[in-house]
């Protein structure tokens, strides 16, 4: 404790250029001055003898070149405390005035404890950080969903939800989850625990989302596998060339309807699947170190297949009318459908692998002094762009295949409608069979379409494996990387053999279809409330008073809530859109000024006025989001603090820095643009309507969406369901346990991470 005090003393004096929590010796030698503060001696070693004098970790100026050679001999040793190294060097045993002369001694320290937060190494370059992320955001979502949605909606008008979306929900939502990672050093669950025990939950949910998506998509990488291998036909010609939907129902899934399955499993589907599930064990078995070069192969060789696909697309006859459907078209009309909105929010959630704890794993091996403004820029610009290539990818080759229509003209004119696995193994296919070369563009595409699906999955297997592993469960059973990692996998091809059944393509399409629309809109939401409204909500109630805080906070819900429920309502009843939507502004307005004036009566003004703060922001202030972005934007050698103007007008035009509309955002734009799309989702249920599936064949997409919702409600309310076993006594009885396991209180002290 004393060398932490020591530490958060002297960090923000210029001395630590990038100092991580309870690591010591990463001191930066461009700022100290002679006379600085002397640290306290360290606690002596467990193994050291009661006359044995305490150990410093600083070297006397009198240190010779002999002792500087064995420093880097020492630094491997173990530390009797976590992150300290308490003799480096060989230095002298007594304590000494940290000085210039010092400084050749303590570098080879930091170059070794700069690197270690709890056992965690650090990306060797961030060419490897952002490559990884790219691969995990470069789902089939680019590829299967984002063209259809495109071209239903009109073209280029999609186009202009989407980038509000992405630059209001998106981007903020990124941030987050890059910031906690890099800010807690830790997986999903440990960094929204660090928030508050009761935000474990979140993590939690995020985890089992991503698992279950790992699940789908292998079964979907084992399909585009066998498409991969057959492309090298001997005959130059694609096995599929007479009838993709033939051929897929016959040599890779029955694809049966659920009532009429055989549940007959096909052996090349599962032998396929234990292929890739090995390759992407091998891709994850060394957490962040394998995943930089299976990122560093995968994710370029994939965009410069989809450029060149791209490139021999163009010349096609016919492409340009593909691309004009693509998004050559403005219907402006169209921006008033409250649907539009929902899919351009869900898309932009889906694309960027926002809710699945991908990101904040991989987060949690940057240095604490990276700049996540510009990681995000980064990440989201070139998933936009992937975006744009996977729709060019699709839709001139439909055009391509519109005007050389081996069908009637009705069905080649239904292409442009089909979205999924119908479009990229049945309808893609058959285009593949009319170009020239087919076998060549066949192995091209569905090798692009391999490498996408293979970073999603691999990305999601060490995001759980990291969860696992920062965990106290994984100290107890002994578990290293690879071990989780290949228990992680082989759950993983378990669970989903049952996709790999005759009427697996089915499950597969429900499965796909509410992990994307409730699921996670779901986790955005919750992790957004998490940080907007929980964290950092302890310091409003000691300004302001609990009453007030919680009456603007509940009334801020309902304000969402109760006018979309009462104008979902209306327009069932049979009343117009226009006056439905007029009457839920209203009342929303209504509820929002009742609330904001019933909270700043009841607010102590004397307590808030203690404090020197304003009381209008003590109430309605992003506190939580404000906490992050001064940890974001602050430099070691340079305090950053929000709310000022000068740091805030840098911040808003600094690309480097986070503004103040991220705060916004966070706790009220995001909220309340998600609750209304979760509503509005499961209210009209599009998928049960026109997929003509029974409400007890879609059970699956429902208990699934039931499941994360629990799990996060649990947690939430009993936190102490997470902790650690040795919180409580061990002497207590079955019963003692789960009356504090059980308990709506967090445990006392801090959690394990």
């Amino acid at each position: 404790n004393e060398y932490k005090s020591y530490l958060s003393r002297i960090r923000f004096r210029g001395i630590h250029k990038d100092f991580p929590e309870g690591s010591f010796g990463s001191i930066g030698s461009s700022s100290i001055s002679e006379g600085a503060e002397e640290p306290p001696p360290l606690p002596p070693s467990p193994d050291a003898t009661p006359d044995s004098p305490p150990k410093s970790s600083y070297s006397s100026s009198s240190s010779s070149s002999s002792t500087s050679s064995s420093s880097s001999s020492s630094c491997g040793e173990s530390a009797p405390y976590h992150g300290i190294e308490t003799n480096p060097g060989g230095v002298s045993e007594s304590p000494s005035k940290f000085s210039l002369q010092q400084l050749p001694e303590l570098p080879r320290v930091a170059a070794v404890n700069a690197i270690m937060v709890k056992g965690r190494g650090r990306w060797s370059s961030k060419i490897y950080f952002w490559l990884a992320c790219l691969s995990a955001s470069s789902s089939l979502a680019n590829l299967w969903r984002f063209p259809y949605l495109v071209n239903k909606y009109g073209g280029a008008p999609f186009l202009v939800p989407y980038f509000v979306a992405l630059l209001v929900v998106g981007f903020p939502l990124l941030t987050l989850e890059l910031t906690i990672g890099q800010m807690f050093q830790g997986g999903v669950v440990d960094s929204f625990g660090s928030l508050s025990p009761r935000l474990r939950g979140v993590g939690a949910a995020a985890t089992l989302t991503g698992f279950l998506t790992a699940v789908y998509n292998g079964v979907l990488l084992s399909w585009s596998g066998i498409y991969f291998i057959r492309s090298f036909d001997a005959s130059h010609t694609l096995p599929w060339n007479t009838s993709a939907d033939s051929w897929m129902q016959s040599y890779v899934l029955k694809n049966a309807s659920i009532e009429k399955t055989e549940m007959v499993v096909s052996g090349r589907v599962v032998l396929s699947s234990v292929v890739c599930w090995v390759i992407v064990f091998l891709c994850a078995s060394r957490s962040y170190k394998s995943i930089g070069i299976a990122s560093l192969i995968s994710f370029p060789l994939a965009f410069l297949v989809g450029a060149g696909l791209i490139v021999r697309a163009v010349f096609l006859d016919g492409a340009v009318e593909g691309l004009k459907n693509y998004i050559a078209q403005w219907d402006s009309s169209i921006f008033t459908s409250v649907h539009l909105w929902s899919e351009a929010t869900g898309q932009v959630i889906y694309t960027l692998s926002i809710g699945l704890g991908t990101m904040s794993a991989y987060s949690s091996y940057n240095s604490r002094s990276q700049n996540i403004a510009l990681d995000k820029t980064v990440i989201g610009v070139c998933d936009v762009v992937l975006c744009l290539m996977g729709g060019a990818i699709v839709y001139l080759v439909l055009g391509y295949l519109h005007h050389h229509c081996p069908h009637a003209p009705a069905v080649c004119e239904q292409y442009f409608n089909e979205q999924g696995i119908t479009l990229i193994f049945k309808v893609y296919a058959d285009a593949l069979s009319e170009i020239a070369a087919p076998t060549l563009w066949g192995a091209l595409f569905y090798g692009m379409v391999c490498l996408l699906i293979l970073g999603t999955v691999y990305s999601v297997v060490m995001a759980t494996a990291t969860v696992i592993r920062d965990s106290w469960f994984a100290d107890y059973l002994k578990l290293g990387t690879k071990t989780t990692t290949f228990y992680v996998s082989l759950s993983g091809f378990v669970i989903g053999i049952p996709l790999m059944f005759d009427c697996g393509s089915s499950w597969l399409e429900i499965l796909d279809y509410y992990m994307r629309n409730w699921v996670l809109i779901y986790v955005a939401l919750i992790q957004s409330v998490g940080v907007g409204w929980i964290y950092k909500s302890d310091r409003q109630y000691r300004r302001a008073g609990k009453s007030p805080v919680l009456c603007y906070n509940i009334g801020c819900f309902l304000t969402v809530l109760v006018p979309i429920v009462v104008g979902l309502n209306l327009v069932d009843s049979g009343h117009s859109v226009t006056k439905s939507r007029y009457i839920s502004i209203g009342l929303a307005i209504a509820i929002f000024l009742g609330s904001f004036i019933a909270s700043y009566i009841l607010m102590d003004k004397d307590r808030v006025r203690k404090t020197k703060r304003n009381s209008l922001w003590t109430l309605v202030g992003w506190h939580g989001a404000d906490n992050l972005r001064k940890i974001i934007n602050s430099k070691p050698a340079r305090r950053w603090f929000p709310n000022n103007f000068n740091t805030e007008f840098d911040s808003f035009f600094n690309p480097a820095k986070v503004s103040i509309v991220f705060g916004f955002c966070i706790k009220y734009a995001i909220p309340g643009c998600l609750l209304a799309t979760l509503i509005s989702n499961i209210h009209y249920n599009e998928f049960k309507s026109t997929s003509g599936y029974s409400n007890e064949q879609l059970l699956l997409g429902y208990v699934s969406f039931g499941f994360v919702v629990l799990i996060s409600l649990v947690v939430f309310i009993y936190p102490r369901t997470m902790s650690h076993p040795n919180e409580m006594a061990e002497d207590v009885s079955v019963a003692g346990r789960l009356e504090w396991v059980f308990t709506a209180r967090p445990p006392k002290t801090p959690l394990p991470g």
